[in-house]
């Protein structure tokens, strides 16, 4: 390793690149609930690599979000978070695939304007971590848990609270035992493997920040899902 200043900045952006899509991980796939208490600083600075200060920053804009708290002495926690994000098990079944597409076709698209504006580096890297691990998925069903949480990343990183309710909403009719169901029997390799490339088309158009192209390239994908259910 090069010992320069750049070099080490670099390992350190990495790092916080890495903690701040780790915890993003943890809370959008459930594995950190309501009262999971986190990491202490001092613990996530040895395991990312990174300085303390860089560790408080990435906690900072999780607490900003509300979705972490902090108190003196007792340590960081998981905020429970609002209902808004649930719906009743009951309710997903009236829920027919045309409609749920239909609402994500109306908004997901729509979110491009606000993403270029308001993602960050931080969240570009959260982004590109879901898919490279997407990318070694070795079942379907590893890969549909990365395909939702790059897209419940992705409504993240617009950093509209409400926007992400609507979404996580709609992230949780595609959970439920009978979607599951119904996305795997058209859900092929070659599929999966398009609906990555398509993933990284989205995160591409991101990257280089072009609103028009991302509503473009999102709206397609979700026109592809719609294709693949027979809808």
């Amino acid at each position: 390793m090069r010992d320069t200043k750049l070099s080490i900045s670099k390992l350190e952006l990495d790092g916080e690149e890495r903690l701040r899509a780790e915890i993003e991980t943890s809370l959008i796939s459930g594995k950190w609930v309501g009262g999971t208490r986190l990491p202490t600083e001092r613990v996530l600075s040895k395991e990312f690599n990174i300085a303390r200060s860089r560790v408080r920053r990435v906690l900072q804009l999780f607490e900003i979000d509300g979705r972490i708290s902090r108190t003196v002495g007792k340590g960081t926690f998981v905020v429970e978070q609002s209902s808004l994000g649930s719906i009743k098990n009951e309710d997903i079944e009236k829920i027919s695939p045309e409609d749920l597409i239909e609402a994500r076709l109306i908004v997901e698209p729509n979110t491009a304007e606000l993403l270029v504006r308001r993602a960050s580096a931080v969240d570009i890297g959260a982004l590109q971590n879901i898919l490279d691990k997407a990318k070694q998925a070795r079942s379907m069903a590893e890969f549909e848990e990365y395909d939702h949480m790059f897209h419940m990343a992705l409504a993240q990183a617009a950093k509209n609270a409400y926007l992400v309710a609507m979404i996580a909403r709609m992230q949780a009719v595609r959970q439920s035992r009978s979607w599951v169901a119904i996305r795997r029997r058209g859900l092929t390799a070659n599929r999966q493997a398009f609906y990555q490339s398509q993933h990284e088309a989205i995160l591409a158009a991101l990257q280089a920040r072009d609103s028009n192209g991302l509503r473009r390239v999102m709206r397609e994908h979700l026109l592809s899902v719609r294709q693949n259910l027979e809808l």
